[in-house]
């Protein structure tokens, strides 16, 4: 794919990494992209770099747009590898460019390479910078994910270089969300979401808030992983998504999740399960041994009701469960209300120790663990209908 117009001289020249199955352990099937933008003025602009290994197709497309003698800046949004890993070789191409960003940025790239003979201009939100006939203006969102996040605003063209935000993991032939499936997109950016920005609600809240004091008028947002929003209603269904998931609303439905060695605790699910289904609410059932963790963190973001369910092996969780566990502590959801169940043959209070006690430090409403010892017959699976009930009144 050639350097490709998204308004008047400024060009996306990012790479498509199709071969991209998995990022941090988040699942990844249609691959990711590494967004990077050229902006042509009187004051050459390149905004965020690619992961290393692809370097030389992003360096390829700048060079059909200009001459490496002539970028006055490089925008560093954000110092993480799949932006930055390719911005050493970037610099060494055009030695005179100066590095824009803020003073995490700066340190972080300190950290991260050999700095030496780099000059920064570093900027803080509400920082703007002529590069000729465009301004460039700077939003800081520390920890929207890291702390050197930032975001860049081309004010003549309405224009939101995002980073991080309102992304997806998504390589496709095209750069355009209004050539995607809306259903596909949305799913993937919600995805992106649920397994990169989860614990960063507040953040992401005070980024739109932000967004907002400083008067941004977008008419589109560009963001580094992924398909560009063009357009106001392209725009306002992003903003408006990560509003209510930043936001922690959600539409009341239940997600069970559970992994099952002799089919225990497979049967508990199916029961737990069952009490949703019965009561009208909207309901989903995953299986471990089969569904990535970042699959089934994606329908946490608008889930009320979490149920996990647990075969206890060797006196501990199973560890498709554990990872699972570990997984989405990391992740922080909020406003939840949690069940832990499951089945052991030795030693009972594993799914207390270690679930329910993590519900409890997320915060999360509660109602008492359930466990059985090995194969639940057909009281056992009454009790647990009538016990799992006790959610529905939370």
């Amino acid at each position: 794919m050639d350097a490709v117009e998204v308004k008047k001289d400024i060009y996306w020249v990012g790479v498509k990494d199709w071969n991209l199955t998995e990022f941090h352990g988040y699942s990844t099937p249609y691959g990711s992209t590494y967004n990077s933008y050229l902006i042509i003025d009187d004051k050459i602009t390149l905004v965020d770099g690619v992961k290393h290994y692809l370097s030389h197709e992003n360096i390829a497309r700048i060079k059909s747009k200009t001459d490496f003698s002539k970028i006055a800046y490089i925008v560093v949004n954000h110092v993480e590898m799949d932006h930055s890993g390719n911005v050493p070789e970037l610099m060494k191409l055009a030695p005179q460019a100066k590095i824009i960003t803020n003073m995490a940025g700066k340190a972080a790239l300190e950290a991260h390479f050999d700095t030496t003979g780099w000059e920064y201009e570093i900027v803080k939100t509400g920082d703007s910078i002529s590069i000729g006939k465009r301004t460039l203006e700077f939003m800081t969102t520390p920890m929207l994910h890291w702390p050197d996040s930032m975001m860049t605003y081309v004010k003549e063209d309405k224009l939101l270089l995002s980073n991080d935000g309102f992304g997806q993991h998504y390589a496709a032939d095209t750069i355009w969300v209004k050539d995607m499936l809306p259903g596909v997109i949305m799913r993937e950016a919600k995805s992106y979401y649920a397994n990169i920005l989860f614990p960063f609600g507040a953040q992401a809240e005070k980024a739109l808030d932000t967004a907002g004091s400083l008067g941004l008028d977008i008419e589109m947002i560009a963001p580094s992983h992924g398909c560009i929003w063009s357009g106001k209603e392209e725009v306002n269904t992003i903003l408006s998504a990560y509003a209510k998931w930043a936001s922690g609303e959600n539409d009341g439905k239940a997600v069970v999740v559970y992994d099952s060695m002799w089919g225990a605790t497979a049967t508990l699910a199916e029961a737990v399960a069952s009490v949703f289904q019965d009561a009208g609410i909207p309901v989903v059932k995953h299986c471990l041994a089969v569904k990535n963790v970042s699959e089934v963190m994606v329908d946490f973001v608008d889930a009320k009701y979490i149920c996990i369910g647990n075969p206890t092996l060797n006196n501990q969780l199973f560890p498709r469960v554990a990872g699972f566990v570990t997984y989405m502590r990391g992740l922080r959801p909020k406003n939840k209300v949690g069940f832990a169940f499951g089945s052991y043959g030795w030693k009972p209070g594993v799914i207390k120790e270690h679930i329910y006690n993590v519900f409890e430090e997320l915060g999360w409403e509660t109602i008492p663990p359930f466990e059985e010892k090995y194969t639940p017959k057909s009281d056992v699976v009454e009790k647990i209908i009538e016990h799992t009930k006790q959610m529905l009144a939370k």
